[in-house]
């Protein structure tokens, strides 16, 4: 069966995941970090990663969970906020174009709160998903609800904690903080891997005879931050706590040869990192069954 734009489908156990683009951003190579200039721009362009003045694209994606009795969404996409440039917050027509209601959604697990991932979780200044739980870590609750934290962030970082205040304001009592490594559905546990935010987790889903885990932002490119993990992205709260859980994150994913979705990897942002010299390579899934 054809897949809508903007939509991509598989069965992972008891689940159908969809795949949802939201759009890509286009980011200068500046924004990676730790490595010499010249190695990051001819990993990218080696890798078909490098565009005109010297942007990268970077796909943002969620993903729709279904079983018999749940519509999960791990991750909203931008919304409508206007935080980065034209092209983006498309999720809500992916949704749609798989016949997915926001009020269908019984459960939102977000993995950090980065515009990109909560955006779409506001409708104005309404909660997006009526009839949704929303389930998120204690640690990255805090720090994007702490005042101290935010009068200290830059001004261009302050509507990233006005955003993340306001949408945990707007799902009231229907907000559960987690600790980590903490079943937050049935199924589904939460993992911490700190670095890119304080409390940015990873989603390890159990779906009966297959498993997979989302892996968020551990990487932003997939050409770049697995040929060189100790690469960071300037959005990294943490770059050098970020660059040891990748490492982590990375070789376990390779080492167990499991399946993986990812944020920032090309759509459908399912398949598996691979070990590559001295460093990994992502596979999509269509290339390995």
């Amino acid at each position: 069966m054809t897949s809508p734009a903007g939509v991509f489908r598989s069965r992972i156990g008891k689940y159908q995941v969809t795949a949802l683009y939201d759009g890509t951003l286009q980011v200068p190579q500046d924004v990676f970090l730790g490595e010499d200039r010249q190695v990051i721009s001819n990993t990218l362009q080696s890798g078909g990663m490098g565009l005109a003045e010297d942007l990268v694209p970077i796909p943002v994606l969620a993903f729709c969970l279904q079983s018999e009795d749940e519509t999960i969404l791990i991750d909203a996409g931008l919304g409508a906020v206007d935080a980065f440039g034209p092209g983006m917050g498309l999720m809500s027509g992916a949704l749609a174009a798989a016949n997915t209601q926001p009020d269908d959604v019984t459960a939102v697990v977000l993995t950090h709160a980065h515009p990109d991932h909560i955006g779409g979780m506001l409708t104005g200044a309404a909660p997006t998903f009526a009839n949704a739980r929303v389930v998120i870590s204690e640690a990255e609750h805090g720090f994007w609800s702490d005042a101290g934290v935010m009068a200290q962030a830059p001004d261009e970082a302050k509507g990233f904690f006005q955003l993340a205040q306001a949408t945990f304001a707007a799902y009231g009592d229907r907000l559960e903080l987690v600790s980590s490594d903490t079943e937050v559905l049935s199924g589904m546990r939460f993992e911490a891997a700190s670095g890119h935010t304080p409390g940015h987790s990873i989603l390890h889903v159990d779906g009966g005879d297959h498993q997979f885990i989302m892996m968020a932002d551990i990487v932003h490119n997939s050409v770049l931050q697995t040929a060189h993990p100790d690469v960071g992205f300037g959005f990294d709260v943490d770059p050098e706590q970020a660059a040891k859980t990748r490492a982590a994150l990375l070789d376990r994913a390779a080492t167990d040869n499991i399946l993986i979705a990812a944020s920032h990897v090309p759509f459908p942002g399912l398949g598996r990192f691979v070990r590559d010299g001295g460093g990994y390579r992502y596979v999509p899934a269509n290339l390995v069954g």
